[in-house]
Order: structure tokens, then sequence, then C-alpha cells
């Protein structure tokens, strides 16, 4: 019996050293992958740098463009306003001229118009 647990512990030991001997291999090609993967990575943030750096003056810039959008927007606003205010102001003025001339020129025509009837009426009379 003696000599079969001894077998027994022989085949385990060999059992365990081939298992050694593949998880050192194993560790072997999973180190380099992890060594692959790491040269990627360094890779990556190498290339990435310089795009982000790229994105960060695009930001800038955009930013710089929308504030001139806002400013130029804000301008024609601010003109428009001032037109609107012009033609407020032509209005109200042809509203005061008008006031102010129609009712005299009418009167003056309606005058005229009564002189005209008058002298024609007159000289009707005096044809007659």
């Amino acid at each position: 019996m003696e000599g079969l647990l001894l077998v027994m512990q022989i085949v385990a030991l060999t059992a365990l050293t081939v298992l050694c001997v593949y998880l050192i291999t194993v560790l072997i090609r999973v180190r380099n992958i992890l060594t692959i993967v790491e040269h990627d990575i360094k890779e990556l943030t190498a290339k990435a740098l310089p795009v982000f750096s790229n994105l960060e003056v695009i930001t800038e810039k955009i930013k710089t463009v929308t504030e001139n959008i806002d400013e130029q927007v804000d301008l024609v606003k601010s003109s428009i306003n001032s037109i609107k205010e012009i033609i407020d102001n032509l209005m109200n003025f042809e509203q005061k001229v008008q006031a102010q001339i129609e009712e005299p020129v009418l009167e003056t025509v309606g005058t005229l118009a009564a002189v005209f009837k008058g002298v024609r009426t007159f000289i009707a009379r005096l044809r007659a």
C-alpha cells in the first residue's frame, strides 16, 4: 500500500509540475499580450495628445466666432430698433404735418372753390 501511495505522490507531483510549466507558458503569453497592449496604449496616447490640442484650439475659435456672431446679432438688433424709431418718428411727423396742413389747405381750397363759384355766378348773372 505504501508503494501505491508513493506512486500516487509521484503522479501528483508530476501533474503539478506539468501544470506549473503550463501556467508559466500561459503567464509568458499574457505578459507578451500585456506588453503589446501597453505599447498600443502609449501609441494611442501619443497620437491623441495632438488631437486634443487641436480640439482645444478649435473650441477656442468656435467660442470666439460665436461671441462675434452674438455681437453682430446685437448690432443688427440695435440697427433694426433705430430704423424702427426713425420710421415711427417719420410717421408721427407725417401725422403732425397732415393734421396741421390738411385743414388749412382744405379750407383754402374750399374758399377758392367758393370764390370761383361766386365769380362764375357773378359772370353768369352779368351775361344774363
